[in-house]
């Protein structure tokens, strides 16, 4: 099946979607297309992506052509929208002159916010029902689909690259635990949360801290006023992420939905990435976020900074423990969450659509 894909988040630029489509697209075993907006740092010698004018795509004739064309050129048998807003507002009109079935895969937040718009809510409950198929990342974010359009809702979850993402030879030896926490810096991500929830332990232990964005001063601020241990790595390269989470011992990204619920975690790739490297999950109770731990098995779900210490204790007191529950981590995502697993539920939700 070669697929058209069409988004506004590609990287270069950042984000839990930007990583899900570049992964997705690595991982796709035929041919595949993008269609992204306009990026100063992406590489003028990327192949299989076509960029449109402008850096943030709107649901316009512009835009329309420059799909058209892309799909001209490239032949494709189905359209995936990679997230619903605003973009998948062409649906309709792009069926009409490709003559494929659309999907539309939504993750979290860009459906609820739009949504929660007067009148906003229910165009995009009628184009997420006119496509041919919606897909989520998560059950959760399945539901609120299901909620807005009405329709059915195909789970293609998410993946990790497993074979990047591998537990250490050998369990990590530092001189103090360390608990990490990979994501970017905003007050959704819950960082604030962990810096507390350590400052309350009795045992010395080295926060890790890895990711940018406009929180970071704060949490410098904080960690200062605590009197904790921690190191900020910012603006990783994301070929440095597999080494990081091998110096981990435990892995917390304790995540608070904002804004009534608006606001929230679809699933979370860095739960899985951690998971993946034998590191046990300390996951916040958040949107999808609970789907991708076995409480007591593969780590703990937190919703507050009382139960973050509760699970850091229990982690950090039975390393033996913590390194069972790392390992069933790694079993549950070569089970549920590899890459093969997303594409073959992506297939099997477009097939009956196909001509």
């Amino acid at each position: 099946m070669r697929l058209l894909i069409v988004t506004n988040d590609y990287p270069p630029k950042a984000g839990g979607i930007q990583i899900y489509l570049k992964n997705l697209v690595d991982a796709y075993p035929d041919d595949v297309h993008v269609v992204g907006p306009s990026d100063d740092d992406a590489d003028p010698g990327e192949s299989g992506v076509s960029r449109g004018a402008r850096s943030y795509m709107m649901p316009t004739a512009a835009t329309t052509r420059t799909i058209v064309e892309a799909a001209e050129g490239f032949g494709p048998d189905a359209v995936l929208f990679g997230a619903p807003h605003p973009l998948s507002f062409l649906g309709k009109r792009l069926r009409e002159r490709l003559g494929v079935p659309i999907g539309v895969l939504s993750h979290g937040a860009e459906i609820t916010i739009p949504g929660a718009v007067p009148g906003v809510r229910q165009l995009l409950g009628r184009n997420l029902a006119s496509a041919d198929v919606r897909f989520a990342v998560s059950r959760y974010t399945a539901r609120r689909v299901q909620r807005i359009s009405r329709m059915p809702v195909v789970l293609v979850g998410s993946g990790v690259e497993i074979d990047r993402f591998t537990p250490p030879a050998e369990p990590p030896v530092n001189p103090v635990p360390v608990v990490g926490c990979v994501s970017r810096f905003v007050p959704r991500k819950g960082q604030e949360r962990l810096i507390q929830a350590v400052a309350r332990l009795d045992t010395d232990v080295e926060i890790l801290l890895v990711g940018k964005g406009r929180t970071e001063e704060k949490l410098r601020k904080l960690v200062s006023s605590l009197g904790v241990s921690a190191r900020f790595e910012v603006d990783v390269p994301w070929s440095s992420l597999p080494k990081l989470y091998r110096q981990m011992d435990v892995f917390c990204m304790p995540c608070k939905s904002r804004w009534a619920g608006l606001e929230f975690e679809g699933l979370g790739i860095v739960f899985l990435e951690a998971a993946s490297s034998g590191v046990p999950v300390l996951a916040g109770d958040s949107g999808g976020s609970p789907e991708a731990v076995l409480p007591g098995e593969t780590g703990f779900v937190v919703s507050d900074v009382d139960a973050i210490v509760e699970g850091l204790e229990i982690l950090l007191a039975d390393p033996w423990r913590a390194r069972r529950m790392g390992a069933e981590g790694r079993r549950f995502v070569e089970r549920e969450f590899t890459w093969e697993r997303v594409i073959e539920r992506l297939y099997a939700g477009f097939a009956p659509h196909l001509g």
